[in-house]
């Protein structure tokens, strides 16, 4: 009696082994078509997506498809470069695709590349190609910009990057950071093709904390004939004096235009209908590369080279 039980408890382990690898074997294979399935879409988009031949891994816990060398670049000349690469179902939501990437990481431009060092990076893509959450930790781009905390949503035109604090050099830190908007249409191959499709990003709120001050910007922003970022748009300061010098300590304004500078908001600063510290709000304008706020000129941004547009 006890042989057969013996037999029977034998014969229950190998057919729950089979069961579960048959189940492994049909998650990995379905990772693999609606990899196949994602990547063919975003090319028939004018993307640039490549990677190593799909390694099966995660069994008897989880299906997981081992990706070295990905690689995926947008029609405009940015996107991403990792050494490695592990891409699953998430278990809450079979629409999404949950990537993490590891090793060396590379933020690709039309100009070349930036190494990214991180301590956690995962993705969400979704399988309809409309939508991207990106969620990080410890990301520093080359030597220039730390960030922390830092979440990004992509759905269809529209964006939403927030961090919690960033670093960056010439710039004061921030405690926080976040611009959300839209585009009207979607990026195109080019700017010169963007531009004549009437192409226009709008910024709904983009907020910066640094202390007592707070810095919030909304815009709409075109191309001009030179392919030049211009438009207009409503600068808000709160905690004018402490924002103020945060800006100077950075040497973001000339010394010669600090006192007038400070004058005028200070004189321009009010205390709003709900209480709360005093704020200023002013209009920025920047046209030919000239940015002014309230007509004072605050400097010339410098050019902006797109991929294939003819150097001047």
């Amino acid at each position: 009696m006890a042989r057969k039980w013996w037999a029977f408890l034998l014969l229950a382990l190998i057919l729950a082994g089979g069961g579960l690898y048959w189940t492994w074997q049909e998650a990995t294979s379905r990772l693999e078509v609606e990899l196949a399935r994602w990547s063919e879409a975003r090319r028939a988009e004018g993307w640039q997506v490549s990677h190593a031949s799909p390694e099966r891994a995660g069994f008897p816990f989880g299906a997981v498809l081992n990706l070295s060398g990905l690689s995926v670049r947008a029609p405009n000349g940015v996107g991403w470069q990792s050494e490695g690469a592990k891409l699953g179902l998430f278990p809450q939501d079979h629409r999404q695709l949950r990537l993490e990437l590891t090793g060396a990481q590379r933020l690709l431009q039309p100009s070349g590349a930036m190494p990214v060092q991180s301590r956690s990076l995962i993705a969400r893509l979704r399988l309809d190609g409309q939508g991207l959450t990106l969620e990080g930790d410890g990301l520093r781009f080359g030597e220039e910009v730390a960030v922390q905390g830092l979440a990004v949503n992509l759905f269809g035109l529209d964006f939403d990057i927030r961090a919690a604090g960033l670093a960056a050099s010439r710039l004061p830190r921030l405690d926080s950071f976040q611009i959300a908007g839209k585009l009207n249409t979607p990026p195109g191959t080019s700017a010169s093709a963007w531009r004549a499709a009437g192409g226009a990003l709008s910024i709904g709120l983009a907020e910066a904390r640094a202390g007592e001050a707070v810095i919030q910007l909304r815009a709409t922003l075109t191309l001009d004939a030179q392919l030049q970022p211009e438009g207009r748009g409503t600068l808000t300061l709160v905690g004018v004096q402490e924002g103020l010098n945060a800006v100077v300590a950075a040497g973001l304004v000339a010394p010669n235009m600090v006192g007038a500078l400070r004058a005028g908001l200070m004189l321009s600063a009010r205390v709003p209908p709900e209480g709360g510290p005093p704020r200023v709000e002013l209009p920025l304008e920047l046209r030919g590369r000239r940015l002014t706020m309230a007509r004072i000129p605050l400097g010339v941004m410098p050019p902006i080279e797109w991929p294939g547009a003819p150097r001047r």
